[in-house]
């Protein structure tokens, strides 16, 4: 499984897409933008509608996250990085000192919709994990130990190490609700690669995705992917690949047939197509995604290539235009 995770095949090359002139007048304009994420992806880049490129960080600074709600309390893995997470039973956490004996399936990852419920562990409070001793795989096959102490309405104390200490060091975490989480990477501690929630609607990043039940065996075949996932905090969005619109003339109309919903990977990945002889992508443009902002205004977005003027890959494009 671990080695189906590693597959990047949707992270090659693709082939540039001429971005037209917008055309003029309108309620509201339509804008063309670019943004970078490396020619190895690394970057990952948040964005508003409204006002643009809010920050960028690597998504390689963090390993997990924790949500900083007051209930439904959930970790959520650093799938980008392959972060995988085992549950070992024992509370004991200096006992806990060797991978030992671990099933296949025993590794969770959470589900790519990012919906609250779905992490590899589920909701903290209720399924037995607090106090439970962690094994995190880095996704480098470095390997920690994270023990969950308490959660409170405003904070999670933890411990977390190399596997092989058995001491740890403990951590306290805010739960600053003007963030959607809190970070921690096991090399640097508490981290902040997320701008405030109420800033930005998507971001450019690396994900995993899961095919579930693919593999003959009947298990699930993680997918690394490069793609765009959508703010958790009060944004929707929807898209329908089955019908080939035209981007300017798509209007309100068009817009409410789309069905929308908080899955934060909606847009996801499947914006390109891969041309195996050339091993180069080329987008979509006639697919047009819908998105409800935090001020429930509804946006129509579409991708138009993923190379800068130099030929250089990982500068995705695309337009987007406010149509209520």
């Amino acid at each position: 499984m671990l080695a189906a995770g590693t597959l990047t095949s949707c992270m090659k090359e693709e082939k540039p897409y001429a971005i037209p002139k917008a055309p003029e007048g309108g309620d509201f304009p339509v804008e063309q933008k670019q943004v970078s994420i490396g020619e190895n992806y690394e970057t990952q880049v948040y964005f508003s509608l409204q006002t643009g490129v809010v920050s960028t960080s690597s998504f390689k600074s963090w390993d997990v996250s924790f949500t900083t709600g007051a209930d439904k309390d959930e970790l959520w893995m650093n799938g980008g990085k392959l972060v995988l997470v085992y549950p070992t039973g024992n509370s004991n956490y200096a006992a806990v000192t060797a991978l030992g004996s671990i099933p296949a399936q025993g590794w969770k990852y959470d589900n790519p919709s990012g919906l609250s419920g779905q992490s590899g562990l589920g909701i903290l409070g209720g399924n037995n994990h607090l106090n439970e001793v962690l094994i995190v795989d880095d996704g480098q096959k470095n390997y920690y130990k994270l023990q969950i102490l308490d959660i409170s309405a405003t904070q999670y104390k933890i411990k977390a190490g190399l596997l092989a200490d058995a001491q740890g060091t403990s951590y306290t975490l805010d739960k600053n609700t003007d963030y959607n989480f809190t970070f921690f990477s096991f090399t640097e501690g508490i981290v902040r690669p997320e701008p405030p929630k109420k800033t930005w609607d998507i971001l450019f990043t690396r994900y995993r995705h899961i095919y579930y039940k693919y593999n003959p065996d009947g298990s699930d075949f993680p997918y690394l992917v490069n793609g765009v996932l959508t703010n958790p905090y009060l944004v929707q969005s929807g898209g329908d690949s089955t019908k080939a619109y035209d981007f300017y003339s798509f209007n309100l109309e068009n817009a409410k047939a789309f069905t929308l919903a908080p899955n934060r990977d909606v847009i996801g990945y499947n914006w390109k197509d891969i041309d195996i002889n050339s091993g180069r992508y080329t987008v979509r443009p006639k697919q047009i995604y819908v998105i409800k902002d935090q001020q429930e205004s509804l946006w129509k977005l579409h991708f138009t290539g993923f190379y800068d003027g130099d030929g250089k890959k990982g500068n995705p494009s695309f337009e987007y235009q406010r149509i209520q």
